[in-house]
This record gives C-alpha cells, structure tokens and sequence, in this order.
C-alpha cells in the first residue's frame, strides 16, 4: 500500500541506497552505486564504470525537459521515470517533482535543490549542449579457469571435462601479469573470477592465488574484488569460513528445484545434485556468514520452474541473478526456451520478486546481461576482460576457451583481447538500437548469440523481443523497491 506523497519536491533513485541499513537517508541525498554493486553476481563479465562519472549539471547553463523521457504511474501520487542515459538508473519522482519537473517544457535555469537531481538524472539536459559521454569502464575483469575437472554433467555447459588444472606457477604468473596490465591501462580495480569446471575441486590453489592477489593488489593501489563460481555440491564448512574470512564472494548455480535442477545438472553418474547444493547452502555457508548469489540459467527445460528456484532462494535472502541459456559453438542440442516460454517464466518470477520485494538492489540480476545503470557494452568481453586458461592461454570470453587468442601471458594482454576476433560493439553501433528505450541497459545483449543467430557483430540480440516485453515490469520492481526503501510502501 502506498503511502501519501508530500508536497516537497522527492526524487528516490538507485544510488540512494543506505549505508546504514537500519535506518534512511535523506530524500535527496545521492550515494554511489557501487556501494550496493557487492549484493549480486551475473555469470559473465558486465563492464564497470562507477568510479569515472562526470556530473551532468552545468550550472551556467538553462535546461529543457529531455526528450525519450519513458514513465510509468506507480500508483497513488508515485512516478517512475529514466531516460536511457539515466547513470543511476531509473528514479522515483512524487507529485511535486513531477509538477517541477513539467516546469522545464520552457527552458530556464537550475533554480531549485530537486532541478539539480533532475539533471543528474539527465531529466533535464543543457540546451545547446551535447550530453556527457558514457564512462569507460575503470575495472579489469579477469575469469581464471583453474580447472577443467567437474563432478557434475550440466546439460548446458561449455567445458571439455578432463583432469587437467592449472598450476600454482602458471595462477602466480597470470596474477602478476594481470595486475601489471591494469595498472599499465590505468585501470583502478582488478575483479576476479575462479571458475572451471568445477574451481572447488582445486580449492587450494584458489585459496593460494586469493591471497598473491590481494597482496598484489595493494602493493599497485587497486581495489580489488574475487568472486568463486560453483555448483555448490564440495564446498566444505572450511572453504566457506576461509571465503568468508578473506571476502571472497560465491555465486551458486541453482536452476530449479528438486527434479527441474536434477535434470539439468546431473551428477557424472546421473544422480541428481539439489539435495546436496541446498544442504551445502543451507548446512555450512549460510551458518558460516557466507551469502551465495544464485544464479539460474533459463532454459525450455526449466523456463515453467524459475519462479519456484527465485522463490526458494528469496525465502533465504539470497540474491539472484537470471540469465539466458547460450547456446555453445557445435553444441548437440539446443537448449534454448521459445521466446512466450522465457516471458512467461520470468513473468512469473517477478511476481515472486514483488512478493518479497527485497530493499537491496536487485534490478541488474532481473534479466539477462542487463544492468542497472548506463552502459554501451553488455559485458567487457574483447574490452577490459580476460580469460586465462588452464595452460596460461588467453582467450576473449570463457565460451571461446577452445579459441585463444594468445598462447602465452606475455605482453600486452588487453591489447590482444582487443585485436581478437570477438567484436563487442557499443550498443550505438548495432542496427535497430539506437531508438531503443532501454538500448544502455541491455547494450544489445550478448555479442556472441548475436553473431551465431545472426551472423553479424551490429545486429539487436536475438533476444529483443523479450528485452522489450520484460524491462517494463522488471522497471516497476525498482520504483516499488525504491518506495518501500524508503518506507513509502507497506
């Protein structure tokens, strides 16, 4: 239930979130995004810029109301509103903001507090005056595949399964490497990720690597972020106290519940692994202080499911992350749901979502290789990301394992990756985008579905139709977050 609007003049935005959990902050105070960016994961690598963002407000200058401007009634005297270059995301504006806001169908000055968050919130642009550009990403996003053993058989994935794993010299080597590339790049944060196969069947090595990496990171005076990816199934109480001890994150694949996620990741012998993936969640990380991200992978085999999986998972208070089966290169079978399928199961999940309605940000892990805020990339692939493989091989993106575009560490890493063959376009170079909406939310989607179904690097994702049909309802879930965050919905 909404509560009344005042008549001050309120704008509630993402970067509002609080630093003190248990209590709120002032309507028109703006915090930075990345203090809530720790709360999900996504499986690939979404570009980060929050550190490089310019203030839109030009005090010297009169402003009209932007154009593209798209909105929403939330009901009572609420509207959620964003333009596509929004670099908070979507806010919330009551009557009185709104009124004001209307004030600026005639050009004029800044004159009041609630105009300048208009115009952060580029709902207000400077006339004659081109809009600031998108910031360029300030984190190198590194995915160390340490293994290539796995004890599950996923229907989906992309890995060759074999014994082989990296060595301790060759992780030492790719860590040193990786941090001197981002500061010779003038990167300011490293993220990286431990993955495989499954990366805690060579928990050792991660735990040896984690600690060369946060040495190593301070030592070059750059934030650093680690994050492990998991099936879940050999975590033991000791992993998840030292991941916990050292912040080192965890994203948990779960794609449904009990049978839905038997199916699709099986045990090498066929048994199914929910009972032991919940046991590990429930059992030794969330006693241990540890809190998963849960990331689902929609398929047609699940599609129907994912609204049970997100609902176990926010019965936990755990976040969730849902993205979209890519299908790999020669693959046997295509595990991709028909277009109604996904729509209608995400659908259903966010009803789930408006059920619990979380006050945490959860907009980024709502669909797809979308985010939040501003972005004319999906993901950093050929850009600012690095695969490094088992052997010390590079590669673009962690489905082009097989592909590398480098067989050694040496040199410039960046600069390989973005001479290689994957053309991560912005989303203003792709056909049909660029009177999109939301084109710097999805930023065209993944750019190697995009070539398999379409045989180009410029054209939309083969997902778009989905794109337009789900961001509307996934854009009310952040107005009514932002409402209740701010105790204005019951």
């Amino acid at each position: 239930m909404l509560q009344p609007s005042h008549e001050i003049p309120l704008l509630f935005a993402a970067r509002q979130r609080v630093l003190e959990d248990d209590c709120a902050c002032a309507p028109a105070t703006m915090l930075s995004v990345s203090e809530a960016s720790g709360l999900s994961e996504q499986d690939c690598a979404c570009p980060t810029s929050l550190g490089r963002r310019v203030s839109a407000v030009q005090a010297d200058a009169r402003y009209r109301q932007a154009e593209e401007v798209w909105s929403q009634n939330l009901a009572g005297d609420f509207h959620l509103v964003f333009h596509p270059r929004a670099p908070q995301g979507p806010c919330v504006l009551n009557t009185a903001a709104w009124k004001r806001w209307q004030d600026f169908q005639i050009p004029q000055p800044l004159s009041q507090p609630i105009d300048h968050q208009l115009a952060e919130q580029r709902l207000l642009l400077p006339l004659d005056r081109p809009a600031p550009s998108v910031p360029q990403p300030d984190t190198l996003m590194v995915w160390l595949h340490v293994t290539n053993q796995c004890n599950l058989r996923c229907a989906y994935c992309y890995v060759n399964k074999n014994a082989a794993s990296m060595s301790q010299e060759i992780g030492e080597q790719a860590i040193r490497r990786v941090m001197e590339n981002a500061v010779e790049h003038h990167f300011v944060a490293v993220k990286l990720k431990y993955a495989g196969g499954e990366p805690s069947l060579n928990f050792p090595l991660i735990r040896h690597l984690a600690i060369q990496a946060q040495r190593e990171a301070e030592a070059h005076h750059l934030r650093l972020e680690q994050v492990v990816l998991s099936n879940g199934t050999h975590l033991r109480p000791e992993d998840a106290k030292w991941l916990h001890h050292h912040g080192v994150r965890l994203m948990i694949s779960l794609d449904g519940i009990g049978e839905i996620h038997d199916r699709l990741r099986p045990y090498l012998g066929g048994k199914g692994s929910f009972a032991t993936v919940s046991n590990t969640i429930e059992k030794i990380l969330l006693p241990s202080g540890l809190i998963p991200t849960i990331s689902i992978t929609v398929t047609r085999y699940n599609a129907h499911g994912i609204a049970e999986a997100v609902r176990w998972a926010l019965e936990r208070n755990l976040p969730v992350s849902l993205n979209f089966y890519r299908q790999p290169f020669g693959a046997p079978e295509d595990l991709a749901a028909e277009e109604q399928m996904i729509i209608q199961g995400m659908l259903a999940a966010y009803r789930v979502f408006e059920e619990f309605l979380p006050t945490y940000p959860f907009l980024s892990g709502l669909l797809d290789r979308a985010q939040a805020t501003e972005h004319q990339h999906p993901c950093a692939a050929g850009i600012s990301y690095l695969v490094i493989t088992h052997e010390g091989k590079l590669a673009q993106c962690q489905m082009l394992l097989d592909r590398p575009v480098s067989d050694h560490l040496q040199g410039d890493l960046i600069l390989k990756v973005r001479n290689g063959p994957l053309r991560n376009l912005s989303v203003d170079q792709k056909e049909q985008c660029h009177t999109c909406t939301y084109r710097y939310f999805c930023a065209g989607g993944c750019p190697l579905e995009t070539f398999r179904t379409k045989g180009k690097w410029n054209a939309p994702s083969p997902n778009c139709r989905i794109y337009q049909a789900l961001f509307p309802e996934a854009l009310r879930l952040e107005g009514l977050r932002l409402l209740k965050l701010h105790g204005l919905l019951n």
